[in-house]
């Protein structure tokens, strides 16, 4: 099956699947969707996990796991009306992890030799996916929470799609303009952006969003932007570990952080601008 077939297979499986969580399954502050995103959140920090053990064999000192705790915390702090709740969790768990060091450290034979290391580890994967993606789950904070849900996830896989498909079509001799994606073209990367941006501004018409139509655009645009430095993050770490793809999550698209790579960097942007825009 060509790549083009498994990425819109699993598009159109994925897209409406979510949308079903998303409106269907609402209840008790949108748990069921932030039971999916802290699903994936572990799956992703595991992957982080696997590729930097990779690149430099180092046992890390949280279980990868703990990173879901973040989402979670992001979902119990908006049911709490907490608005520190998720910071809070963060910060201890980055603490926890420097503290184990201090005695798992000192029993190597060669006393904290890998200690800058592994607490690196600890770090990304706290941040990312961790904390990064705990944004999207803030999006819960306000009124319209599915349509905002439906909003952001349209953005950034049509960004994707679209960018995949003019890239293919009309950017063979714009490609290799970043090192990191060699595949990527200038014309891809504008055709998702404008295909973006169409779609948030289609999206929040439809759905009579609160939001002005330069919002829209640059709603659009910025996830557009953002999602694509998630994607090149994602093939910078790859690339460093010498690896193709994150893991084997979903034929054509990769492992979880493979997945999560574009909304990884665009949620934290797209809570912002909206905090920006409605509050």
């Amino acid at each position: 099956m060509s790549s083009l077939k498994q990425r819109l297979i699993t598009t159109l499986v994925g897209i409406p699947a979510l949308l079903i969580v998303i409106f269907l399954l609402p209840q008790f502050g949108h748990l069921a969707f932030a039971l999916v995103a802290t699903g994936f959140t572990i799956l992703g920090s595991r992957e982080v996990y696997r590729i930097i053990k990779l690149k430099y064999n180092v046992i890390p000192n949280l279980p990868y796991y703990f990173c879901g705790l973040i989402p979670l915390a992001a979902w119990l702090s908006n049911i709490l009306n907490q608005d520190n709740l998720t910071d809070l969790i963060f910060v201890f768990l980055l603490i926890l992890s420097f503290s184990l060091e201090i005695f798992r450290g000192a029993k190597e034979d060669k006393p904290f030799e890998n200690s800058i290391t592994a607490i690196t580890v600890d770090s990304i994967a706290l941040i990312y996916p961790g904390y990064l993606l705990s944004y999207i789950i803030k999006v819960n904070s306000f009124e319209l929470v599915s349509s905002y849900y439906a909003l952001f996830l349209l953005c950034v896989f049509s960004n994707d799609i679209f960018a995949y498909l003019f890239g293919m079509a009309f950017g063979k001799n714009t490609r290799g303009f970043i090192k990191a994606s060699p595949n990527k073209s200038i014309v891809g990367f504008i055709g998702g952006l404008f295909s973006c941006i169409a779609i948030s501004a289609i999206t929040s018409i439809i759905l009579k969003l609160p939001l002005q139509i330069y919002q829209s655009i640059i709603l659009g645009a910025a996830i557009s932007l953002s999602a694509n430095i998630g994607d090149l993050i994602e093939s910078v770490i790859k690339r460093s570990a010498h690896v193709k793809d994150s893991g084997s999550l979903t034929p054509g698209r990769g492992g979880a952080l493979d997945n999560l790579d574009s909304l990884i960097t665009s949620a934290p942007l797209f809570y912002l601008l909206l905090e920006l825009f409605i509050k």
